[in-house]
């Protein structure tokens, strides 16, 4: 057998099967072990896989049908990094004419790389080819100043309860929330307080809680290192937890630094919820989602039940089959066919059709695309489930509407549509596409010829939503399951649709809206 090429190998990975036939079989006798190498040689990559047994003889193999093996939890984020890293890399070597792969053998690359993520859409339910549907202009977006500390608290009464649940969502929605409100309010927005609860019955609650937390966090501190040698996923949790621990957001104050108070807790509340949850226990991206709430709630406690309302939200992206990133990835593919047909046939022409460039928006919820005060705002803002349903889905059509002008323009292919996408981390202005997500929700509700998959997508009974009309139902009968009509009146100052302020511009007041 030839000697491994010389070079830097930049990914390795054993237990990667291949097919000794190239017909189409599980035939398990037709499978061979071996490694699968990516090495950089000068102006070359080379992918290289050998067999385990170097006694074989593999000039017979036709065709290859890669397999991983390794755990889906710990390559969730990993694996995706290490390959998209590898591609990028390319680009930054002299003359790029000589880097680039066929688009093609990359696509197939990516594909193998996210175990589980082969997306038939004609075998996943609910697929409906989307005809193209004059969706009509998008509408003219504003938002409002942040709910102040001043208004939260009009807007209770004297025991404590939210007078208007539906105004304080609708307000946070269209503005967010300012910061020294978050710590309360994000407690509602999460569902760790109920909504209707007094002062006195959220009292009680983290009370109740503060103790089930530390009897939690005693289970993992009283295993003795004699115990821990004997559970391997109980080491394997805590040594991907230090790992990640150590490279989350350690450029904020409250993270930065040796030894510090926010590690410590971000490090102990990871491993107490691998205690709530063991099944699942600790992926990586996890303390991406962590990071932001304990930052702004400052107590261990609260951030853990905190993070555990959201990880109930999130739980489907980390599971081993992947089988909420599959979901989201197909219906996003068909919101963006809706708004923009031509768009996505561009993208399958590159290879690109599976959007597998958004995988990071959606596992992590942007949390890598954005600043982290801007992270606040987009979180604060999802968690009202306003307009609609999914609406972090109508964000990422957002952004890549966004970009479509350039992206079609330059002809970027495969490698360039990954280069683009990921160099916009950082660079996406929040309120701009908020506000461009927000006219693309009302865009579709408004269309009377909706078809029935992207209404369930939304969450509407039936095809369409008139969102003027008074009780938020259309001339057919439809139904918005969060009404519409309510979250486009608030009276304040507003940010228009290209980000800029204008202090003039009043959005008309709705006095059903006006707290009591």
């Amino acid at each position: 057998m030839a000697a491994l090429p010389s070079g830097k190998v930049v990914y390795e990975q054993e237990g990667v099967f291949i097919h000794s036939s190239c017909r189409k079989n599980d035939d398990q006798d037709n499978l061979m072990s071996g490694v699968l190498r990516v090495i950089e040689k000068e102006n070359e990559v080379i992918v290289d896989w050998r067999p385990l047994d170097d006694t074989l003889d593999t000039s017979n193999i036709l065709c290859a049908g890669k397999k991983l093996k390794k755990d889906p939890y710990t390559v969730t984020m990993g694996r995706f990094s290490k390959v998209t890293n590898y591609i990028f890399d390319s680009f930054r070597l002299s003359d790029p004419s000589t880097q680039r792969r066929p688009p093609s053998e990359m696509a197939d690359f990516l594909n193998d790389a996210i175990p589980g993520l082969k997306i038939n859409q004609q075998e996943e339910p609910g697929f409906e080819v989307i005809t193209r549907i004059d969706l009509g202009k998008q509408p003219e977006v504003s938002r409002r100043e942040p709910v102040s500390a001043e208004e939260w608290a009009k807007n209770m009464d004297a025991e404590g309860r939210i007078l208007n649940v539906d105004y304080i969502k609708q307000s946070i929605f269209k503005g967010g929330l300012c910061h020294t409100l978050r710590k309360e309010a994000w407690k509602f927005l999460l569902g760790y307080f109920p909504w209707n609860s007094t002062k006195e019955e959220r009292a009680n609650l983290q009370k109740r809680k503060t103790d089930e937390y530390f009897r939690m966090k005693l289970q993992w501190k009283s295993v003795s290192e004699e115990q821990e040698k004997r559970n391997s996923r109980l080491r394997d949790y805590r040594s991907l937890i230090e790992k990640d621990v150590n490279r989350t957001d350690r450029t904020n104050k409250f993270y930065e630094g040796e030894d510090n108070p926010g590690l410590i807790l971000l490090h102990d509340i990871l491993m107490t919820y691998c205690m709530y949850d063991f099944d699942l226990g600790y992926v990586q991206g996890m303390s991406d989602l962590l990071s932001p709430v304990l930052y702004v709630m400052e107590n261990e406690v609260d951030a853990f039940w905190c993070f555990v309302s959201y990880m109930d939200q999130m739980h489907q992206n980390f599971e081993e089959q992947m089988q909420g990133m599959k979901t989201q990835l197909i219906q996003l593919s068909t919101l963006l066919r809706l708004l923009d047909s031509g768009f996505c046939s561009y993208l399958e022409s590159q290879d690109s059709g599976y959007l597998y460039f958004c995988f990071r928006w959606l596992l992590i919820r942007f949390k890598r695309e954005f600043s982290f005060q801007d992270i606040l705002r987009l979180w604060e803002v999802m968690w009202t489930e306003l307009p609609c349903q999914n609406f972090h889905l109508l964000l990422c059509c957002a952004i890549l509407e966004s970009e479509k002008q350039q992206i079609m323009d330059k002809h970027y292919g495969f490698n360039e549509i990954l280069k683009h996408i990921n160099e916009l981390s950082m660079k996406i202005d929040v309120e701009y596409i908020l506000c461009k997500a927000e006219a693309i929700s009302m865009q579709m509700m408004n269309c009377k010829e909706l078809p029935q998959a992207v209404s369930e997508i939304l969450g509407m009974e039936s095809s369409s939503v008139t969102p003027d009309s008074d009780n938020g139902e259309d001339e057919s009968g439809a139904m918005l399951n969060c009404p519409t009509s309510l979250y486009q009146s608030i009276s304040t100052p507003v940010i228009a649709a290209n980000g800029t302020r204008d202090s003039t511009q009043q959005m008309s007041e709705t006095q059903s809206l006006t707290p009591a």
